[in-house]
């Protein structure tokens, strides 16, 4: 996998992959378990969808309506069908698995907070321009969208190797989002793909909860390794002594002029003082 590694042009994805290679076996519980819970949520809503629920009532986000407000919370698990429910089910694990593995603990609190402030920014923000009437915003994409903008934004902040691999990673399966937040009558043909519209108030919103997020967290998780001596101003006194033990090693003329090269003083100043006396 080293040789392998001396030939790849994306020496950083190819850093991170040889970093899963190494991770001890099996993988963190957690890993699989937060998003085996979040398919658990969206498709056990949509099999109960199939059965009736929410065909005569709205359960997404009605925006600046009283009764929509409890979209804030069930939207992400309603879907429109089967072609929504798959296209988000994909990302949606893949991004929660990276998320948790390398976030651990902060992952919780970008899910957990993340599905509701993106929520209540659709509820505000929704159907504002274009003339649209009112209209219910269901589906996760808007989860999946902060979760792919958490991921990559954090991994720039932080400037980890590791996670700038996994952002580009990201950027490499999930790129073609960015077209996502763009209202969908200024690109009716990358949206009109079935009758149902898409709710870009809720990618965008998405995006910018994940951008805010990365931003708040930018100190907690995972970050670049730092050894000790990067972290200390001054040397310490065994240091010290194994330097100057070092230094009575070599030739005078080498000594001084490693002193000369490190700013170290190179005469003693009981000797300074009777060379420069001019009695």
């Amino acid at each position: 996998m080293q040789q392998f590694c001396q030939f790849c042009t994306a020496g950083m994805i190819c850093d991170f992959w040889v970093e899963i290679y190494r991770m001890k076996y099996p993988l963190p519980k957690n890993t699989w378990v937060v998003p085996l819970l979040l398919m658990f949520l969206i498709w056990g809503t949509f099999l109960l969808q199939l059965g009736g629920l929410g065909k005569y009532n709205c359960y997404g986000i009605v925006p600046r309506n009283f009764v929509g407000l409890r979209g804030i919370i069930f939207s992400p698990m309603f879907h429109s069908g089967w072609k929504h429910i798959i296209n988000n089910s994909v990302p949606l694990s893949v991004l929660s698995f990276f998320a948790v593995l390398f976030y651990q603990r902060t992952a919780y609190f970008v899910i957990i907070f993340g599905w509701l402030l993106t929520g209540l920014l659709v509820w505000l923000g929704g159907n504002l321009i274009f003339g649209y009437p009112t209209g219910c915003h269901i589906g996760a994409s808007g989860l999946v969208y902060m979760l792919a903008s958490y991921v990559f934004f954090s991994g720039v902040i932080k400037k980890s190797r590791n996670l700038i691999a996994v952002s580009l990673i990201v950027v490499f399966l999930y790129g073609g989002m960015v077209w996502g937040v763009i209202p969908e009558e200024l690109m009716p043909h990358f949206y009109r793909e079935d009758s149902n519209p898409i709710s870009w108030e809720s990618h965008l919103s998405g995006a910018l909860v994940g951008l805010l997020f990365a931003f708040l967290t930018r100190k907690y998780g995972p970050s670049e390794k730092k050894y000790s001596w990067e972290e200390r101003s001054e040397p310490d006194s065994r240091e010290k002594w194994l330097w100057e033990k070092y230094k009575e090693t070599l030739p005078e003329s080498e000594r001084k002029s490693l002193e000369e090269k490190y700013g170290e003083s190179t005469e003693d100043e009981d000797d300074y003082w009777f060379r420069t006396d001019t009695r």
